[in-house]
């Protein structure tokens, strides 16, 4: 296996960006699958391959991973900064897939995220359900209207959001993932199968109920787990696990 960091200039951005990867590189051909591994706020590009063993999965099912940096941009295109979710969703597969020799069908391509980036990741396969095979949130941020009327809100962030959301904090359905989902309904759209895991200490554990239980009664494929554990790296890393096979699992 292979880790690389690109430094890359990123039109969508204005400026230069990281990008890790984890690839094979003793096949002598394109990977059989891609996997784009969205960090979480206060993380950046590295944090994953630094704090998990996703390494020894990408080399199991010879999978290339790929983690952008996004800052704290929900990856969202936000009100007063970058367009952080065009990056993402359009811009980052074109420039890897040039660069990596990816396989860039979507049979073989997927999304996965934890807190913000769970969030990102559940966005992105709800708004494109034909780029991705699957999807994985971790501890994600599943309601984002809840998470911005959140009471104990650091003052801090509080600005970060308004930076991204505007100052009003008003949320665009297509920001929302709840009217996503309603909207792929409406146009009986497929969905490819999601996976949604939290620990039941996680301080997010009550948005991500609400959102497995309504993502079951719709027609789409939605997987919940929860055990224990809270929002930190002890947690993800044992359900990174749990991730990849459901990724790599046929019958999920």
């Amino acid at each position: 296996m292979a880790h690389i960091t690109i430094d890359t200039g990123s039109p969508t951005l204005r400026m230069t960006t990281s990008i890790h990867v984890i690839s094979p590189v003793d096949t002598g051909v394109p990977t059989s699958s891609t996997l784009y591994l969205l960090h979480g706020a206060g993380d950046n590009a590295s944090t994953w391959h630094r704090l998990t063993t996703v390494e020894l999965y990408a080399a199991k099912y010879s999978c290339t991973v790929i983690m952008p940096e996004v800052n704290r941009s929900y990856y969202t295109d936000m009100v007063y900064g970058l367009d952080y979710f065009y990056y993402v969703t359009q811009e980052l597969p074109e420039i890897c897939g040039r660069l990596l020799r990816l396989n860039n069908d979507p049979k073989s391509t997927f999304v996965a995220g934890l807190s913000m980036g769970g969030y990102g990741a559940l966005k992105a396969a709800l708004t494109y359900p034909n780029r991705y095979a699957k999807a994985v949130s971790l501890s994600g941020v599943t309601d984002i209207q809840q998470r911005l009327r959140d009471p104990n809100m650091e003052p801090g962030m509080a600005k970060e959001m308004q930076a991204v959301f505007g100052t009003e904090l008003n949320v665009k359905p297509d920001q929302d993932l709840y009217a996503l989902a309603a909207k792929r309904i409406e146009e009986g759209g497929q969905l490819p199968p999601v996976l949604s895991c939290c620990g039941t200490e996680d301080p997010f554990i009550k948005m991500n109920r609400e959102f497995a239980n309504y993502m079951r009664a719709t027609p789409f494929g939605f997987n919940y787990v929860e055990g224990p554990g809270t929002h930190d790296w002890f947690f993800w890393e044992k359900h990174l696990k749990t991730a990849f096979d459901f990724l790599f699992n046929e019958k999920n």
